[in-house]
């Protein structure tokens, strides 16, 4: 089937809520894949933060094709070895409490957003107000959207459901203004992804901490796309001093299948009883067992170091381009996710096509900034392809 067919097919019999590349892909391999076309493309787009190790990674593969060959699923009404190991290795990477497993990242916050509410209701029946920043996004479920701070995701949904309330980004005085004891929780992104590689103010965090404690509210880090080794750490949250009271997972933990995960605090763990919450294939055996070996891979004491060698040069060389180039305003981010934004001179959508033109995958995200998620696995070779084909995209302007 050529790539005109699928095209041909996919307008047919797909429902039109993407807007895509006129590209397809048959095969990739650690930061590589190879179009329909047989070309080969660098991807610093990591399936948008789901492959932090790579395509078809071989460790991957072979939990993935040993598990399949024992069983996929049973259901959540019986017990799970793979799923009670899964739980415990998150545990042991961020703080001690209970896990709940899903498969997306929306539902992972929708978890979050419910326990929340269980936990207000426990105090107050007025205690249900959920706070989230202006460039915000959790998540396209009715209550995730709502959550999500920008109003063009929200367009034809209303009415929306009641009690969300938004902090302008990075604004503490807001922050301050908006923080009341009806609050139950704060949903936040150490950095905004979808809102421009937005890293939050440690000066902002700071303040979340002393106004969660004194209005006795829950703190919930949506680690989506910040976990799992992204920004040079476990997760996002511990570029911070905070321990968050909920984080949610998604993307890069189910190494390319569909897995979610909301990790609640022990001293809350009690608000939930059975019936209150539920997913058929959450925490299924197949899921479970290779998001295991994505958590082995990440405590290998050699990624991170990547991560911190390799940030460490696309930092400094985007640095470098930056003077060279007068429409880059800012580069910001941290680890392997990295935001270059633009003066309204250059489109970021030209950029990205350009760099597809030089055979390598880029993201866009907020107003106008270039989003880089490579793969954590990069090496100086793959760096030292993306930013030769930079400096030939950025010339074009």
């Amino acid at each position: 089937m050529t790539l005109e067919d699928i095209i041909s097919l996919d307008k047919e019999y797909i429902l039109p809520f993407y807007s895509r590349f006129k590209i397809g892909f048959k095969k990739g391999r650690g930061a590589y894949l190879w179009s329909y076309n047989g070309e080969k493309y660098l991807d610093f787009t990591s399936g948008i933060g789901v492959l932090n190790f790579g395509h078809s990674n071989r460790e991957i593969l072979r939990v993935l094709v040993s598990q399949s060959k024992k069983l996929m699923t049973t259901s959540n009404l019986f017990y799970s070895e793979e799923r009670v190991k899964l739980a415990k290795a998150l545990v042991e990477i961020s703080f001690d409490g209970g896990v709940f497993f899903s498969n997306s990242g929306a539902e992972a916050n929708e978890a979050a957003i419910k326990i929340a509410r269980f936990f207000g209701k426990t105090i107050s029946k007025d205690k249900y107000i959920i706070l989230s920043l202006s460039g915000s996004f959790h998540g396209r479920t009715l209550a995730t959207i709502t959550a999500t701070g920008q109003p063009k995701y929200q367009k034809n949904l209303e009415p929306l459901p009641q009690g969300f309330e938004y902090v302008e980004y990075n604004n503490v005085e807001d922050l301050e203004r908006k923080f009341n004891d009806n609050v139950c929780a704060i949903i936040l992104e150490a950095i905004q992804g979808e809102g421009g590689v937005r890293p939050l103010s440690v000066e902002f965090v700071e303040k979340v901490k002393e106004l969660a404690k004194k209005h006795n509210a829950l703190i919930i880090f949506d680690e989506v796309q910040t976990g799992i080794g992204r920004t040079g750490k476990y997760f996002g949250y511990q570029n911070y001093d905070i321990q968050p009271d909920m984080i949610t997972l998604s993307k890069a933990l189910g190494g390319g299948l569909p897995v979610g995960a909301t990790l609640l605090k022990r001293e809350y763990v009690n608000v939930c009883e059975a019936g209150m919450h539920a997913s058929t294939m959450g925490g299924n055996q197949l899921a479970s067992a290779v998001a295991l070996k994505v958590i082995s891979i990440l405590t290998d004491p050699k990624t991170l170091s990547n991560v911190e060698k390799i940030s460490k040069i696309l930092f400094s060389e985007l640095e470098n381009i930056k003077r060279s180039f007068s429409f880059i305003k800012e580069i910001r981010g941290k680890g392997m996710m990295i935001g270059i934004d633009l003066d309204d001179t250059v489109k970021v959508i030209d950029v990205v096509n350009r760099m597809i033109d030089e055979k390598v995958l880029t993201l866009r995200s907020g107003e106008n900034t270039l989003r880089l998620l490579p793969p954590l696995i990069v090496g100086e070779k793959e760096v030292s392809i993306f930013l030769e084909a930079l400096r030939r995209v950025f010339k074009q302007f």
